[in-house]
């Protein structure tokens, strides 16, 4: 959670993100923003769940989730998109 990253991120496996992201994430199979996470980022991956906060487009090539926790600002594009309560 005291991760302060600032640039672009991507990787060929999952990232899980806790801490607090500024610039760009992805491209990568899948992006998970936890609870206590703060991002100010455009986020592409294959699969984007978002639990934290996210200001930011969400660009998933599969699927996007977003838990009862996360607040998101901005635009999701994806084939599938969970939104839950």
């Amino acid at each position: 959670p005291t991760l302060r990253f600032r640039g672009e991120l991507s990787a060929d496996e999952d990232l899980v993100v806790h801490g607090s992201v500024e610039g760009a994430i992805g491209p990568s199979p899948r992006v998970t923003i936890g609870p206590e996470a703060k991002v100010d980022a455009d986020v592409h991956a294959g699969i984007v769940v978002v639990e934290g906060t996210l200001t930011g487009n969400v660009r998933a090539d599969t699927a996007c989730v977003v838990r009862a926790t996360a607040v998101l600002s901005g635009d999701i594009h994806a084939p599938a998109v969970s939104i839950l309560e």
